[in-house]
């Protein structure tokens, strides 16, 4: 007995008696008495249902008897209620105490106060519950807004709360357009041409998107895309190069659902940018703007006076090295620019 006393568990001695009205209380410990704020004096004699109320879930004990009149331990977690009417979780296990005969003469109720460690646990879930919408908010944005904007920009729309704010850094910007498309399609109706445009775009965007570019805008037949921007690359000019040399190898053999071929001219450029979102309050884009960006567009247009496919700037050229086979085509003057530009034809 004197074990039980010390004890920092909640300890209490029931009768063996489970027919109606059931057992009653034959001691408890000083635990018990912290724990429910029941004295020995005034517990003793009682139900242990003294201690049930009305958020007590009774179907718990559904098992009760029969576990016991088995001889087996009994395990459980239920509300119950202190002397002053305050709930808390108790854990439960009630063992048989069995006499010299090895009959069953008394149960032993070990008790727990748990309301701390079941509240932690709903936290926890809770939190869980809260990561996993995140992640299927998250999942959904991406679904939503992957068909009309970069992943790579929808993740920092959701990390910035919808406002990207202004980033400046050194990127390497691309520009495409199809050759002769003006042309190519007087003849086409609609919903043919754009048919072909959706073909196209999902041919050339792969080889982009693969190596780490960000395509900003589809305007007509026109591509514009930057590399190291917004997602760091420190081989973004060298990713843009080969991304150009895939799309001119491919639109070589490619035949489209139409019948017709398609040729491509990309001028890239490698210089300081800066990007984020431009707009009204309630209609926003993602852009970049700068010199390097006009530069870009400006090379691209070069290939058609020179007959080239792949231009390049000076720029870019000093980024990549002799990874790829370059040759110098023509000094050009900028218009707004004091120094000529040295482009080259990648291959």
């Amino acid at each position: 007995m004197a074990l039980l006393e010390a004890t920092l568990e909640s300890i209490m001695v029931t009768t063996a008696d489970l027919e109606s009205p059931g057992p009653t209380i034959v001691y408890v410990n000083p635990a018990f008495e912290r724990m429910t704020g029941w004295s020995k004096e005034e517990i003793v004699g009682q139900s242990p249902r003294v201690l049930q109320g009305p958020s007590t879930d009774l179907s718990v004990f559904d098992d009760l008897k029969p576990r016991l009149l088995r001889g087996e331990t009994w395990q459980a977690r239920a509300v119950n209620y202190r002397k002053d009417g305050q709930e808390f979780i108790m854990e439960w296990s009630i063992a048989p105490i069995r006499d010299d005969r090895n009959v069953i003469s008394q149960y032993v109720a070990v008790q727990r106060d748990v309301t701390e460690r079941v509240e932690t646990e709903r936290k926890l879930e809770r939190a869980r519950e809260t990561v996993v919408d995140g992640l299927r908010k998250r999942e959904l944005l991406h679904e939503m807004f992957g068909k009309f904007i970069p992943n790579a920009i929808v993740d920092r729309v959701i990390a910035d709360a919808g406002i990207l704010k202004p980033d400046l850094r050194e990127a390497t910007v691309f520009f495409s357009d199809i050759a002769g498309f003006t042309m190519l399609t007087e003849s086409m109706d609609p919903r043919s041409i754009l048919s072909l445009l959706n073909e196209y775009f999902s041919l050339v965007t792969s080889p982009i998107e693969s190596r780490g570019g960000v395509i900003h805008q589809f305007q007509g037949d026109a591509i514009l895309a930057t590399f190291n921007l917004p997602v760091r690359d420190s081989h973004h000019a060298a990713n843009a190069v080969a991304a150009a040399l895939e799309i001119q190898d491919t639109l070589g053999t490619y035949r489209f659902g139409n019948g017709s071929t398609l040729s491509t001219r990309i001028g890239i450029n490698t210089g300081t940018v800066v990007a984020g979102t431009v707009g009204s309050s309630g209609r926003l884009g993602y852009t970049v703007h700068g010199d390097a960006v006009n530069l870009a567009a400006r090379i691209e247009q070069e290939n058609k006076r020179l007959g080239t496919k792949i231009l390049i700037a000076e720029a870019t050229k000093k980024e990549i090295g002799d990874g790829f086979e370059c040759r110098a085509v023509e000094t050009i003057s900028v218009r707004g620019r004091r120094q000529p530009v040295t482009i080259y034809a990648v291959r």
